[in-house]
């Protein structure tokens, strides 16, 4: 794996620590994506993206602890909501919390609901990526809360279908089936996401809460469905704990015999 030892000087109590950051992935080609776009293996194996000071908890992106830090950020860091945020007795759910601390300062700066909504679902990722499966589950849940607030008030950067499309998936992936559903239906008959949502429907129908991947991003799949020898892409599960992929993994339906036409 190859990994890079940084010296890390926190801008907020002054404490100087060492982080250890992979790059492993950054530069490959993506050959797999998640139903909530998630990049294979651009987006795997991500953690070193975002570091924690020890001594404070004054957590933020590696490429941003040099910027100064607001006083309303510090007075927050501070807070008992905040450092409860760390109080956990497992260490990989210690870990996954970097990014509920995360989301929370971004919010604080003021970052719009559809970023802060796409910031927690990457941190879903590390948290699975972990086993951390409880702050995986809270920061689904952020990001529902903050994509429904920016459908709300049309924050959405010009693509509602998007964040249309992502309420359907992390509602079926939180098993709140009925949400999810009824999000897949305000999408309509948009071209860009109609075809995954039919995806994402069937799943729901199912109740499967199930995250996977395929070779195909979802607002793709319309576009490369001749290539499917069934209805929809061959898909893979992604279980907790994962986090080496391989393009052979998942081969094309048409390359498959018949028996082995599964989803996971």
């Amino acid at each position: 794996m190859n990994n890079s030892v940084l010296v890390v000087s926190c801008p907020l109590c002054m404490n100087h620590f060492s982080h250890c950051r992979t790059v492993e992935g950054m530069n490959t080609s993506p050959f797999g994506y998640g139903l909530d776009f998630r990049v294979v293996p651009k987006d795997c194996n991500r953690s070193s993206d975002v570091a924690t000071c020890p001594h404070c908890h004054y957590t933020s992106l590696v490429q941003d602890f040099h910027q100064r830090v607001p006083g309303h950020v510090k007075e927050l860091v501070k807070s008992q909501d905040y450092l409860e945020l760390f109080e956990h007795e497992s260490e990989e759910e210690q870990c996954a919390r970097s990014w509920l601390a995360l989301t929370s300062i971004f919010r604080a700066k003021g970052l719009n609901p559809r970023d802060l909504g796409l910031l927690a679902l990457r941190g879903s990722w590390f948290a699975r990526e972990i086993g951390a499966l409880d702050a995986e589950e809270e920061l689904l849940t952020k990001a529902d809360r903050f994509l429904d607030d920016a459908l709300r008030r049309g924050l959405t950067k010009g693509d509602p279908g998007m964040v249309i499309y992502l309420l359907g998936e992390i509602n079926r992936r939180k098993a709140e089936f009925l949400r999810g559903k009824e999000m897949l239906t305000f999408l309509g008959n948009n071209p860009r996401y109609r075809y995954p949502a039919l995806l994402l429907t069937v799943l729901i129908e199912e109740e499967d809460s199930t995250p996977y991947w395929s070779h195909y991003a979802p607002d793709q799949m319309e576009q490369f469905s001749p290539r499917f020898k069934g209805l929809f892409p061959a898909l893979r599960s992604i279980p907790p704990k994962k986090i080496d992929y391989s393009p052979d993994e998942l081969r094309e339906q048409s390359e498959q015999p018949d028996d082995d036409r599964q989803r996971f």
